[in-house]
Formats: structure tokens, C-alpha cells, sequence
């Protein structure tokens, strides 16, 4: 939970060989009706920062700066070290591995 203008850090650090890719994504709403976005160093208006490093392992570290209540939602970081992760023709053998963690903003 954070008050609006605030800040909110989350942090995601997966395993793997080879070392797995990172990926951040915003869901807000419910289902069937939830919106899910994909997140990158400077959306929302250059308010998110996205830290990633892959040396023997992947950490990675999304924050969000002066939190307004759109941003109230769901956050999600997705590990795959699949080589067809990305190829929209091929589904991937290893599904995303996935992990939440729900931020409130308040006024």
C-alpha cells in the first residue's frame, strides 16, 4: 500500500540455464475484463525505471515513481529462459514462470 506521489519498488531475481529473460507487466481490472500491459524503462509518462542484470543469474527491479491511483493494479514478473518465448508463431515448450505483487495507491 502507498500514498499517491509516492514510490513503489518490487524486485524479481529467477534462476536458470541459461540465465532466463525478465519481462514486467501491469494487469488491472478483473476477468474476464482485466487489461494486461506490457511495462519498459520509461512508460506511464517516463515514471517507470526497469533495472535488469543477467551475470550468473537474472535480478531485475521495477520502479515507479509519484504513484497516481491508475496505478493501483497488479504487477507481474515473467522468467522463461525458453528460446521460442518471443516467437509469436512457435508457443513456447516452458510457459512463463510468473510472480504478483499487488500495489495500492491511496490519496
Amino acid at each position: 500500500m502507498k500514498l499517491i506521489e509516492d514510490s513503489a519498488e518490487l524486485d524479481c531475481e529467477v534462476i536458470g540455464n541459461p540465465i532466463p529473460e525478465v519481462q514486467w507487466w501491469f494487469i488491472e481490472g478483473e476477468e474476464p475484463n482485466e487489461m494486461i500491459t506490457q511495462l519498459f524503462d520509461g512508460a506511464r509518462e517516463d515514471r517507470v525505471r526497469i533495472n535488469a542484470t543477467y551475470i550468473n543469474h537474472a535480478t531485475s527491479t521495477l520502479v515507479l515513481t509519484n504513484l497516481t491511483l491508475n496505478d493501483t493494479g497488479i504487477y507481474e514478473c515473467r522468467a522463461s529462459n525458453d528460446p521460442d518465448r518471443n516467437d509469436l508463431r512457435t508457443p513456447p515448450k516452458v510457459k512463463w514462470i510468473r510472480s504478483q505483487a499487488n500495489v495500492i495507491v491511496f490519496e
